[in-house]
């Protein structure tokens, strides 16, 4: 038995397959819409109807499998030298199952006419998804294929090359979103390239900031200094907030102090006033906020000492008696 590679060996299964004639692709194309577009669902309609709609689905899907692969072979030779015949032909199949499950015969078209659109929309499709290594939006792959066509019209009507409004009014969107078409439309490249004969890599010129633990621990107290104010912020009025942002740029619109005055409706003198008095305030805030921060530190009360009580005794209880007479008293100062 001879060999055969992956891909002959699949165009010579589905060149064995018969081609239909436009009567079974009536006739299968109104069983698949009849599965399809039942009121009860595809899951819901009566099981006859949901077997009959799955093999002529699967029937009309075989017999145009090659629509695929002529496709392919006709229309994608640039595409066919940087990604896989495999890959393009697997995506051609699934336009091709789009196409039976939409097409409608009773339009009076033929399925091959029909099919080419729902193939070349699959194949842009996967090409779309798997060209870039950071996916972009579908709607933004569509635009960014319109600009070149628009620059080059826009210079043989003006004579000159176009400005950046002129280009996004002529692809039909905002200044906003056509910058960030460009952005999109930026090649991305593998560290790993090659940038010169010597075999340097594009990572090795790449400067690259590691911040030291000084650093970091600078960042994350600058980081939480931005949160307090953020908080204290927050507690203003609206009107005071209001004036932080604009005079701040919190909003991330620079402007000049007088602009930020006339935005806010004051004089520039009046706004400079105003920001003192603010700038006071939540000064005061945070030495508040500090104050509370700090715990309390209570000095524990000296223990009391016990005291040992006093002897007291009355001069009736003493332990000597006192001489009554002269002769005892003197012979008590004798003894003593």
């Amino acid at each position: 038995m001879a060999s055969h590679t992956g891909l002959s060996w699949w165009l010579d299964q589905i060149g064995r397959i018969p081609l239909l004639t436009p009567a079974q692709e009536i006739e299968l194309g109104t069983a698949v819409q009849m599965w399809l577009t039942h009121p009860d669902g595809p899951n819901g309609c009566p099981p006859g109807i949901r077997r009959r709609g799955e093999r002529a689905r699967d029937r009309f899907i075989r017999a145009n499998l090659r629509l695929a692969v002529h496709y392919i072979s006709k229309h994608c030779h640039r595409l066919a030298k940087s990604y896989a015949t495999e890959d393009l032909i697997q995506a051609a199949n699934e336009g091709i199952v789009k196409a039976v499950e939409k097409f409608n015969p009773a339009l009076g078209y033929r399925f091959t006419t029909y099919a080419y659109w729902w193939i070349r929309q699959s194949v842009n499709g996967w090409i779309d998804k798997h060209d870039r290594l950071v996916a972009i939006p579908a709607s933004h792959n569509q635009l960014m294929g319109r600009i070149n066509p628009a620059m080059r019209r826009l210079q043989r009507e003006l004579g000159r090359n176009p400005t950046r409004e002129e280009l996004a009014d002529a692809v039909g969107v905002s200044l906003r979103v056509f910058d960030q078409l460009l952005i999109n439309s930026r090649p991305v490249d593998s560290l790993d390239h090659i940038v010169n004969d010597e075999g340097l890599e594009l990572g090795d010129v790449i400067a690259v900031s590691d911040l030291s633990l000084e650093e970091q621990e600078q960042q994350e107290h600058r980081w939480r200094q931005a949160q307090e104010l953020k908080q204290l912020i927050s507690k203003l009025s609206k009107r005071d907030q209001q004036i932080l942002t604009t005079a701040w740029g919190l909003d991330g619109v620079e402007r000049t102090r007088r602009e930020q005055a006339k935005a806010l409706g004051l004089k520039p003198r009046q706004l400079e006033q105003a920001l003192q008095v603010l700038q006071d305030q939540l000064r005061g805030m945070a030495v508040q906020l500090v104050l509370v921060a700090v715990p309390v530190h209570q000095i524990p009360p000296r223990p009391r000492l016990q005291r040992k009580p006093r002897f007291r005794v009355c001069p009736d209880q003493l332990a000597i008696p006192w001489p009554s007479t002269n002769a005892e008293l003197m012979n008590h100062c004798q003894t003593a």
